[in-house]
Formats: structure tokens, C-alpha cells, sequence
């Protein structure tokens, strides 16, 4: 099913909801440096060859890691009792028993007594500020010398990298807010982790497609293509990975006249030390900055295409007569929600950190069950798929024009 958007380029429905299939169920979860990551790589690269792009696949070093099983168990007179859990992306193996105990302020991490060889619960405040690799709670965390840790989820749907440290010497699991309640209640008794695991060093990538312009400079069309570990990363981000697949094919087949196009899917977003996150397009930056300061502006899809959370948009970035030029094109879509950021708020990513104005598409993912199992296909609509590429399709039209440019 093919469908023309206001300005020309036609979405195919049919093949943009493939791409999405083949992304977070044929391929699967994507960490980085991992094999699934190698498979997407190779798919994106192929569909970007076939448009007929200038490919470039950019390498860098990255950590990884295999998860193999997680087991979590209450020990008691009535004999083990078993219980959910996750490993947290890049620990290590083990198998420890030992004494369990609640731990929700930083007071209590740092300087409560007897901590060493027990495992602690974290949970409340502390549990939701451990995501950046080497911060100063999972510091503070190995100098206790714990035998492991158990962080607790606020939610039900567990996610892999409430802790993403590939550097952290005391393994890590995660739970449920459920199963957090249930061990906290138990606080004394003794639990059992045993995770199968492995890390290592491998290899990220980002895959480049570039389509010269009659004019200098180039428009950027970027998205993520990893996802987090065990997650098939449908809604973060196999959905904006696939609208940046069918951009370059609408723009493909009826190029306009103008400045370039580069189609960008990098890898290691969901790792990295800036924000949490983003070590692919910080690589792509380090290694083409000429490429970067031609950048006229850049659109982002991520977490796009969702079932039961609205379409919204940020605009960031622009000076005043193109910025009024992105809004208008906007408005010819009022179903989505448009946020004009300030220009001091802190850039997303490192494209609009450089000072490219950009154009966010990102859906609000604080509803979504995004670095978990549970993000899934379900969760987005192939409708919705449709509506955000031909709203992209709409924008970048503009950003190619005479008006735009």
C-alpha cells in the first residue's frame, strides 16, 4: 500500500512496516558490538545500496555482552522460592548467596555499617540514578564491596540498563516493583543470584548514506538502529530506523533539486559517558567534522509510530525565518504536538550539540515500555508508521527548498 503525502514522496506502507518486522523480529535485540548488531548493519547498509546511496559503514570500538539466563530466588525453611529478574546490561557471571538488604538514600549506601558480602536492594530514589557508566553511586556501591546488587524497577516492565556500566565489578540484576516490595519485606533473608552472562570487546558501527545536492551542504535523516540489551526494541528504535529506511526510499525515487541528503543509522545509543548515551553519533561527529559543519539540519526519528501515545515533534535550533518555515509545514498536521525548545535547553544529541538545528520527532517514551522485553511489535501501529514518515517527508521538502535552504 502506497500513499502520496502532501509533498510528493510516497509512503509505502507495506514495506516501512517490513522494515520494522525484520528489525525487532527477524533480527531481534540489537546491542551494540553483538551479532544482532552486525545483522542490522548489514540489512541497513543493503537497503541503502539499493537506493542507490554512497554507503559508508563507520567502525569503532565497543563493549559488549551476552546474556544468557538470570535466576533470583528467596532462600527460606520452605525452601527456595523463585522470582522474576534481569540481568543489567554488561555484568558479570556469578552465582553468590548472601544476606539481603534494602538500600533507597545515598547515606545508606555510603555509610551504613556491615554492607560488605550482602546483597542490596536498591530501591526508591537511588535505584533511577545509576544509568551512566562509572557514576558516583555505583562507585560508591563497590567500595561497600556487596556481593551483588538488585536494583528495583519503579515499574512492572523491567529494563535491562537501569544499570549500563561495562566497567562495574559487582553484578547487577534488575526487578519489578512487585518483586521489590516482596524482598523488601524479607529484608534479613538470604537470596540467591545466579546470572549467565558474558562481556567483551567488539565493535560499533554506523552506516552512512549520502546523496550529493546541486547545492552545498546536506540535510541529515538520522536514527538509532540498537537497541538495549533483551529488548527487540520495536517502539526504541526499529520504528524510527525504519521511517529513516523509507525516507531514503521516497527520496530516492523522486530527488529534488537542492541541497544533499544523508540517510544516518548509528549504532551504541543506547551506550555511551554523554548523557547516558549516544557513543555512535558522538563517533560520527569526532570522525566527520567537515561533514558536520555543512549540516544544514537534521531529522530524528526515535520511539515514532506508537499505538496508545500521540505524535509529538521538537523543533530546536533554527534562526528565525526557517524555524517559522518547519513550523509552518507542522501546522498542515495538527494532529501532532509541537514543542518549540528553547535555545537553552540542553541539545539531544551530539548533531544539535554541534549547533545543527534540528528537528526531533520522539514520541513521549516515558509511556513506553522502551529497554525491556515488553517492547515489542504490539506496540506500535503500521497507521501511525505511515503518518510520521509522510510528516518527515513533509519537512525535509521544505529543508531541501529554495524557501528552506
Amino acid at each position: 500500500m502506497s500513499e502520496t503525502g502532501k509533498d510528493g514522496f510516497a509512503v509505502n506502507q507495506d514495506r516501512l512496516w517490513s522494515h520494522v518486522r525484520v528489525l525487532c523480529q527477524e533480527i531481534g535485540p540489537r546491542l551494540s558490538g553483538t551479532p544482532g548488531d552486525e545483522r542490522a548493519v548489514e540489512y541497513i547498509a543493503e537497503h541503502f545500496r539499493r537506493c542507490g546511496a554512497e554507503v559508508e559503514v563507520q567502525d569503532y570500538p565497543c563493549p559488549a555482552w551476552e546474556h544468557e539466563s538470570t535466576e533470583l530466588a528467596l532462600l527460606g525453611a520452605g525452601g527456595p522460592e523463585a522470582l522474576p529478574a534481569l540481568a543489567q546490561t554488561f555484568t558479570e557471571p556469578c552465582d553468590v548467596e548472601a544476606e539481603l538488604v534494602g538500600i533507597d538514600t545515598r547515606d545508606e549506601l555510603q555509610l551504613g555499617p556491615d554492607l560488605e558480602g550482602k546483597v542490596l536492594v536498591l530501591h526508591g530514589e537511588i535505584a533511577s540514578s545509576l544509568t551512566a557508566d562509572r557514576n558516583a553511586l555505583l562507585l560508591a556501591a563497590e567500595e561497600r564491596r556487596p556481593a551483588a546488587l538488585v536494583v528495583v524497577d519503579p515499574h512492572e516492565a523491567v529494563s535491562s540498563k537501569l544499570v549500563r556500566d561495562p566497567f562495574l565489578r559487582v553484578p547487577a540484576a534488575a526487578v519489578a516493583s512487585s518483586v521489590g516490595r516482596k524482598l523488601l519485606e524479607r529484608e534479613g533473608q538470604r537470596l540467591r543470584l545466579r546470572i549467565r552472562a558474558r562481556r567483551y570487546d567488539s565493535t560499533g558501527h554506523n552506516v552512512i548514506a549520502r546523496f550529493p545536492g546541486e547545492q552545498e551542504g546536506h540535510v541529515a535523516v538520522a536514527a538509532h538502529y540498537d537497541s538495549a540489551a533483551d529488548s527487540p526494541g520495536a517502539s526504541d528504535n526499529a520504528s524510527g530506523t525504519a521511517a529513516v529506511l523509507e525516507a531514503c526510499e521516497m527520496f530516492a525515487s523522486a530527488p529534488p533539486a537542492g541541497p544533499g541528503v544523508h540517510f544516518i543509522a548509528y549504532g551504541a545509543e543506547e551506550y555511551g559517558r554523554r548523557s547516558g548515551g549516544c557513543l555512535g553519533s558522538v563517533e560520527y561527529v569526532r570522525r566527520h567534522p567537515a561533514e558536520t559543519s555543512r549540516m544544514l539540519a537534521v531529522i530524528e526519528p526515535d520511539c515514532v509510530g506508537t499505538v496508545a501515545v500521540p505524535p509529538r515533534v521538537s523543533v530546536m535550533g533554527f534562526e528565525p525565518s526557517r524555524r517559522e518555515g518547519v513550523l509552518s509545514t507542522l501546522k498542515r498536521f495538527p494532529r501532532y504536538d509541537v514543542n518549540l525548545r528553547p535555545e537553552t535547553e540542553t541539545p539531544h544529541t551530539p548533531f544539535n550539540l554541534t549547533g545543527v538545528p534540528a528537528v526531533w520527532f520522539v514520541n513521549d517514551y516515558t509511556r513506553l515500555p522502551i529497554h525491556t522485553p515488553q517492547d515489542t511489535l504490539d506496540v506500535l501501529s503500521r497507521e501511525e508508521m505511515a503518518f510520521t514518515v509522510e510528516v518527515m517527508g513533509a519537512v525535509l521538502h521544505f529543508l531541501l527548498s529554495s524557501n528552506g535552504a
